[in-house]
C-alpha cells in the first residue's frame, strides 16, 4: 500500500509547483500590516504540511497541531479582547470537513475527504478567525479546481476519481486570506 502512495506522489506531481510556494513570502514585503515573525511562522508551518501531504497524501497529526498550537499562542497574545472569533475559527474549521464528508459518503458512498484536512482547516480557523474561513475554502476550492482542470487538458493522469491532497490547496487559501486580512 506504501509503495502504491510513493508511486502516485513522484511522477505526476511537477516539482515546479512546490518551489513556486517558495515565492509567496515575498508577498509579506507588499503586505506591510502582516506582523513579520508570525507570518513567517505561519507561512513555515503551512509550507512544511503542503509538501507533506503533496508527497504522502498525509496530514500528521503533530504537524496539524503545531498548526494550532501557535495560531492559539498568536490569537492569546495579539488578539485577547477577541479570542472568541478564533476559537469559533477552529470549531466551524474542525467540523467543515466531516460534515461535508457525511453528504458526500450519502453520494458516492466513499469517504471523499480525509480528517487530516478537518485538523488543517481547524488550524486555520485558529489562527485567522471564523470570518476568514470563506475566503481560505473559496481560494483552496478554485485552486485545486484549477489544478484538476490543467492536469485534465494537459492529459497527466488526472479524472474524476483521481486522488489529490487537497492540504495544499487549504493551505495556499490559508495564507492568502492571512494576506488580505
Amino acid at each position: 500500500m506504501q509503495q502504491d502512495v510513493e508511486s502516485e506522489a513522484g511522477p505526476g506531481r511537477p516539482p515546479i509547483w512546490l518551489a513556486l510556494l517558495c515565492l509567496i513570502p515575498g508577498a509579506l514585503y507588499f503586505h506591510a500590516e502582516a506582523p513579520l515573525l508570525p507570518s513567517l511562522v505561519l507561512f513555515l508551518n503551512l509550507w512544511v504540511l503542503s509538501v507533506y501531504d503533496w508527497m504522502s497524501y498525509r496530514l500528521p497529526n503533530l504537524l496539524t497541531l503545531s498548526l494550532f498550537l501557535t495560531g492559539l499562542l498568536f490569537a492569546l497574545v495579539s488578539h485577547v479582547g477577541r479570542l472568541e472569533v478564533y476559537f469559533i475559527g477552529a470549531v466551524v474549521g474542525g467540523l467543515f470537513f466531516p460534515t461535508l464528508n457525511l453528504f458526500y459518503k450519502g453520494v458516492r458512498g466513499r469517504d471523499g475527504v480525509g480528517l487530516g484536512d478537518a485538523k488543517l482547516l481547524a488550524a486555520i480557523g485558529m489562527w485567522l478567525g471564523w470570518p476568514a474561513l470563506p475566503i481560505v475554502l473559496l481560494v483552496a476550492s478554485l485552486a485545486g479546481l484549477l489544478y484538476a482542470l490543467v492536469g485534465v487538458g494537459l492529459k497527466r493522469g488526472v479524472s474524476m476519481t483521481s486522488r489529490i491532497p487537497f492540504g495544499p490547496f487549504l493551505c495556499l487559501g490559508g495564507w492568502v486570506a492571512w494576506l488580505l486580512f
